[in-house]
């Protein structure tokens, strides 16, 4: 309610539609009436703009037809009350203009007041207090001891808005002993604007005192309209010396009424931040960002914002950091600063006070470092998506190659069982046999595979003290003349011989006793003459072109 003064600029008292008056009033009848009258048929007009229109106009004809300058200053003011944006400007400037014309040191004074109050209402402190000043140039000097004192409270009010409290309390200090008596709107209205510039300046014991009595003059005077500000202002008192409960009994008696008065959203966003600083206090984090939140909604929708509400965006970049919810976390940095901004470009006299209550180089760097940080996170996100799409890309590929490997075991297992191993023999290997005839007796050769052939009907390769050396032996030749000969009439290295004999060996036993498929690959190397299960695995591997485990599985699912 700080602001809306009893003689603020605001629109006269509504009435209700008056449906017998017709704009068919001769202008000249209209002229024969008292400025009160007319006026009275312009309230009387409000829901009807062309009607309206024609008895304002019809007031200010009077006053320029009879010359009454101070009735033409009113006329103006008529206008104003009515409208809206630059055009409210500009009947403000009229009256001045009209009050200057007729030199009453009085009519420019308030003239220019009212001025300065159109400036106010836009937020305008600079212009406001400019035109104020300008208004005291000339009431000082006229003997309108109440319009005075009006001067002096809207001077106060720009002061407390401005965060100069010490310089408000001199003022109000002066037109509480005024109004006293002479204006109960007047008079109550200081109260509680004296008592929020002790609040702003901590003396909270002070302003409990004068809210207190704000509530019992109130109601000795009988002018209740003010009670639930008096309310509200104790709320904040409680909430600033961090009595939480009672502050949020206080706050949301006194919010429930105020966000139901019409144009008085400043309030209500007052409310709300102290709601949400008490909520905060007593560990309900999320109640108290709710309600935080509805300060920066006032800042995003109505360009409201005052010094003592910024730290909203403290609390909200407090509680998502914590979340870890950076995102937010920089968008209310960057709202903070926004508002921070919004109210240094208001007036040069918010710029120290700013400066000294809140860090904004501190919060500019933090915006920065949670920026980076994003931009980190964001490349991480990417990094790992790609990873992802890689990992993908390989499981399908090696999905791919699993299920190929799986079709091509799979023929080769039914090869083997269907005794077509010979065709498979060679599988992945390639055999050079050389093309020069052999420097050895062709008597020779036939001993020797005479007796590599009573070797392997004789089974001696299960042996597993079977070495290239020791087959030379019973093969009754020297080693080179034996690789030779293996090499020429089977295809194959010594070894790889030896250990093709005893995987065909194992393979015909697992398919005649097919228990040995539930044998380990360390038994079946046993069992097949082997030294060790890796040269077992990969002889069977290179011997078909599947691992061992690959034939005991589909062995076993053949069952007996």
């Amino acid at each position: 309610m700080i602001g809306r003064l009893f003689f603020s600029m605001s629109f006269m008292g509504m009435c209700m539609l008056w449906a017998q008056d017709s704009l068919e009033v001769s202008k000249d009848s209209l002229q024969r009436l008292n400025y009160e009258a007319i006026y009275d048929r312009v309230k009387r007009a409000r829901s009807n703009t062309t009607q309206q229109s024609f008895y304002l106009k019809a007031y200010l004809d009077k006053a320029r037809m009879e010359n009454d300058y101070r009735e033409m200053v009113q006329g103006y003011k008529n206008y104003l009350h009515r409208s809206e944006g630059v055009t409210r400007l500009a009947y403000a400037d009229s009256m001045v203009l009209t009050a200057k014309t007729a030199g009453d040191i009085s009519l420019i004074g308030s003239a220019y007041l009212t001025k300065g109050i159109v400036f106010y209402s836009e937020k305008n402190y600079k212009k406001a207090l400019k035109n104020y000043l300008l208004a005291d140039r000339y009431v000082a000097r006229s003997d309108n001891a109440y319009l005075d004192h009006k001067l002096k409270y809207n001077i106060a009010l720009v002061k407390y808005y401005t965060e100069h409290f010490d310089e408000a309390l001199g003022l109000l200090q002066r037109c509480q002993a005024y109004f006293k008596g002479k204006s109960t709107p007047g008079y109550l209205n200081t109260l509680l604007l004296l008592g929020r510039c002790h609040q702003r300046m901590k003396n909270y014991g002070l302003s409990s005192k004068i809210n207190k009595l704000g509530l019992m003059e109130g109601k000795r005077l009988g002018s209740n309209s003010l009670a639930i500000y008096f309310v509200q202002s104790e709320g904040i008192n409680h909430t600033m010396e961090g009595n939480y409960p009672m502050a949020i009994a206080e706050l949301d008696s006194s919010f429930r009424v105020i966000r139901n008065t019409k144009n008085d959203f400043a309030n209500v966003v007052l409310s709300a931040y102290y709601l949400g600083k008490s909520y905060w206090g007593i560990g309900q984090r999320e109640k108290a960002v709710d309600y935080f939140k509805k300060v920066d909604a006032g800042f995003r929708e109505r360009n409201y914002m005052k010094v003592e509400l910024l730290s909203a965006y403290k609390y909200l970049t407090q509680y998502f950091a914590k979340l870890n919810n950076q995102e937010l976390r920089l968008s209310y940095l960057k709202k903070h600063i926004e508002a921070i901004d919004y109210m240094r470009s208001q007036s040069q006299y918010l710029d120290d006070t700013i400066k000294d209550g809140y860090d904004l180089k501190g919060i500019q760097r933090e915006k920065q470092r949670i920026e980076q940080l994003l931009v980190i996170n964001e490349r991480r996100q990417n990094l790992g998506i790609a990873v992802v799409i890689f990992l993908f890309i390989l499981l399908v590929g090696l999905t791919y190659k699993y299920q190929h490997a799986r079709r091509i075991y799979q023929k080769r297992f039914e090869a083997i069982i269907n005794d077509q191993s010979p065709s498979l023999e060679h599988v992945g290997k390639v055999h050079v046999v050389p093309s020069h005839p052999l420097d050895i007796s062709q008597e020779k050769i036939d001993e020797v595979l005479e007796r590599l052939e009573r070797f392997e009907q004789k089974r001696d390769f299960l042996d597993r003290k079977i070495s290239a050396s020791k087959l030379s032996v019973i093969a009754e030749v020297n080693g080179k003349y034996l690789s030779q000969i293996i090499t020429h009439y089977k295809g194959k290295r010594v070894m790889e011989y030896i250990n093709d004999l005893r995987v065909d060996a194992i393979i015909e036993q697992m398919k005649q006793d097919r228990k040995l498929a539930y044998y380990s690959n360390g038994s079946l190397a046993e069992v097949a003459g082997f030294n060790s299960e890796r040269t077992f695995v990969n002889a069977f591997k290179a011997r078909v072109g599947i691992t061992p485990i690959f034939f005991m599985q589909r062995l076993k699912a053949k069952g007996t």
